[in-house]
């Protein structure tokens, strides 16, 4: 039997399954579930933008905080939005990409209930709005590594 080497460097045999398997709905959002750190992507005039950011899914939608800048102003003006996230476990990885509708969260008791998640920025800069990613199309892969 073949023992690929995972990440960390040590030897695990892998399932037989298929090499690239395409997820369900349902692994899909397992895998959102447990996902911390996404790429979060944006349109405006044509110009592409993708941007690293920390999210918390919930009950059928993806949250992040962030601060005024750039980000917000191109979700506010194309609320079109992408987010991609990812996860290598042993010798399988999975990728889940999320397509829907971005928008900025202003009444008080959404911003509380988000406020409660446990959302957190990688640095500690104050990240004082909260969004809100309603998906549109879900689609993820299941990928088996090695050999």
């Amino acid at each position: 039997m073949n023992m690929p080497m995972n990440i960390s460097g040590e030897k695990r045999p892998y399932d037989d399954g298929p090499r690239v398997r395409e997820l369900t709905h349902d692994e899909s959002w397992q895998v959102l579930s447990r996902a911390r750190i996404a790429r979060f992507v944006t349109v405006d005039e044509g110009e592409i933008d993708i941007t690293p950011l920390n999210i918390f899914a919930s009950d059928g939608r993806i949250y992040f905080r962030t601060a005024p800048g750039s980000k917000l102003t191109k979700l506010q003006l194309n609320p079109n939005v992408a987010l991609e996230t990812d996860k290598i476990e042993g010798a399988v990885a999975h990728s889940v990409v999320v397509r829907g509708s971005a928008r900025l969260l202003t009444d008080p008791a959404e911003t509380d209930r988000v406020a409660a998640m446990p959302l957190f920025p990688w640095v500690r800069t104050e990240k004082l709005e909260f969004v809100e990613i309603t998906p549109t199309e879900i689609t993820g892969r299941r990928f088996r590594l090695g050999d």
